[in-house]
């Protein structure tokens, strides 16, 4: 079963048909909403599919939010812990994926690198956070690592982190679709954010890091905005 029709939920299709699990992907698609609505909405959706689906491993796409200093305590990353906790509670088995900052081409407007490519290709001014760092991830990669969990039962009920394992600052994530798009950013640069690092080491196996790889920062976003941006 898969809930949602969004980039995630497209791409885990294959799991449509079967009753044994759940792909949840299918929540508040910004992460700076503050209306209730948006929220409750996906409370109650959550709530309806457990309670249809006892006895199904239960794979909830959280958010890596929760470990950035600058967004704790925010309507976002409250409701998404609070889900994560009613979701251990009540599902028989359970995976929370806690993704960082998913690419998959265009569509969401509100991803960091939808928000920068679209300002760039209109040529409108826009902010940077000069102190923050973000983590970027191909939603083939993240499949990848899902996947790989959901077919060992011994790596159940757990929360994961699928995350790049190197953040890059957002300046030089601009500088890259600029090279890329061969147009100049009208951009400010702020006095704001916080760098702050997610443990990826224990998904080390799955995304075959190694030294000089294309995780790497730099080729890694070109890598990004090759394949999705051509």
């Amino acid at each position: 079963m898969v809930v949602g029709n969004g980039m995630i939920a497209r791409r885990f299709i294959e799991f449509a048909e079967r009753s044994d699990v759940v792909i949840f992907a299918s929540g508040v698609s910004n992460s700076k909403e503050t209306h209730p609505e948006p929220f409750a909405r996906e409370r109650q959706l959550v709530d309806k599919t457990l309670r249809e689906t006892r006895g199904s491993l239960f794979v909830y796409f959280s958010t890596a939010s929760v470990e950035d200093p600058t967004e704790k305590g925010s309507p976002y990353v409250t409701h998404k812990l609070k889900l994560e906790q009613l979701i251990r509670n009540q599902a028989a088995n359970h995976l929370l994926v806690r993704a960082s900052n998913v690419v998959g081409g265009p569509g969401n407007p509100h991803t960091i690198l939808n928000f920068f490519v679209n300002r760039i290709l209109r040529n409108e001014p826009f902010t940077i956070w000069q102190h923050a760092t973000r983590n970027l991830i191909d939603l083939d990669d993240v499949y990848r690592v899902v996947t790989d969990y959901i077919a060992k039962p011994a790596g159940w009920n757990q929360t994961i982190l699928v995350a790049n394992p190197y953040s890059i600052s957002p300046l030089a994530l601009v500088q890259a679709i600029e090279t890329h798009t061969g147009q100049r950013a009208q951009y400010e640069l702020v006095d704001k954010g916080i760098p702050f690092a997610l443990s990826a080491d224990s998904l080390s196996d799955q995304l075959q890091v190694t030294a000089g790889s294309y995780w790497q920062p730099e080729r890694y976003v070109a890598h990004l905005l090759k394949k999705y941006y051509p």
